[in-house]
């Protein structure tokens, strides 16, 4: 398993709503619209509202704004990544036209959409030159080594993960690639937004502490199908907003990624997962 590494996402005002604009304007020159009265529409208007509110009162701000300006960002970032990529377009559009609320427990294949694009923007911000092809990404490995398929899996319920295991490693299967298949876990957090914490560390020890208990009770379902070659591992990637008191800002989005290999795995994969892991520890000095 790899080191829980929390990742900050962090900006000034200005620069939040510059990146909002930017991706707005890059989305109509791609035929897609952002209307004020969508879900992302909505977000996006609470970073500029919250711009506003900081330019006239520095020393304030709404919470309840603050939290839906970190999700607008989040959104916006990873469409920021994808836009123009071959590939990704269907992905875009599911965000842009769904229910985007983040901190919700909702099903959206908006939300599903969005796990693929930011896994995508880690990867790229790690160096990979990944592309979106079946199962869900292809990474180019270095070394010489062959393609690496990424099948990506968004779940809303622990008692689907064993099913979404087998589906992601029939999606291996079926493109003709070794790979890992990445779930993303956000809605199975007991705390899914606005975790209140002192500190970094105490964040990464509450996440951490309740990863492992996860990953202790799903376990044997992947020991199993890793041991049978089912895929070379299973990452999983927790994305949380929390508030730090005494830190500035104080509320901002941690991302933690989490690889799990399997001791009892073969040389050739034990190398193609050293080499993917690579990535996703560079990106964790980027994101």
């Amino acid at each position: 398993m790899s080191t829980f590494s929390p990742l900050m996402l962090s900006t000034s005002f200005d620069a939040a709503l510059a990146k909002v604009d930017r991706v707005i304007v890059a989305l109509r020159a791609h035929d897609i619209k952002v209307s004020p009265g969508s879900s992302v529409g909505s977000l996006f208007a609470k970073v500029r509202q919250l711009n506003k509110q900081h330019a006239n009162n520095p020393g304030g701000y709404d919470p309840k704004k603050f939290f839906a300006s970190i999700e607008a960002l989040w959104i916006a970032e990873a469409l920021e990544m994808a836009i123009g990529v071959p590939g990704a377009l269907e992905a875009i559009r599911r965000i842009v036209g769904s229910e985007m609320d983040l901190s919700g427990r909702e099903l959206s294949k908006g939300k599903d959409a969005l796990w693929e694009l930011d896994l995508f923007r880690h990867l790229k911000l790690g160096g990979a030159e990944v592309r979106f092809e079946e199962p869900d990404l292809v990474v180019p490995l270095d070394d010489g080594l062959s393609d690496y398929g990424v099948a990506c899996k968004k779940v809303y319920s622990e008692s689907v993960i064993a099913k979404s295991l087998k589906n992601g490693c029939s999606q291996l299967k079926k493109a003709g690639l070794p790979g890992v298949v990445a779930f993303n876990i956000d809605e199975l957090m007991k705390e899914r937004s606005g975790l209140r914490v002192p500190t970094e560390k105490a964040l990464l020890a509450e996440v951490n502490r309740w990863a492992q208990e996860f990953i202790s009770r799903h376990k044997t379902d992947i020991h199993r199908t890793i041991e049978r070659g089912g895929c070379d591992g299973v990452m999983f990637l927790i994305s949380i907003v929390h508030e730090i008191p005494n830190r500035s800002p104080a509320i901002s989005l941690a991302r933690i990624p989490v690889l799990y290999p399997w001791p009892a795995f073969s040389e050739p994969a034990r190398a193609r997962l050293a080499a993917f892991k690579q990535f996703i520890d560079q990106a964790t000095k980027r994101w």
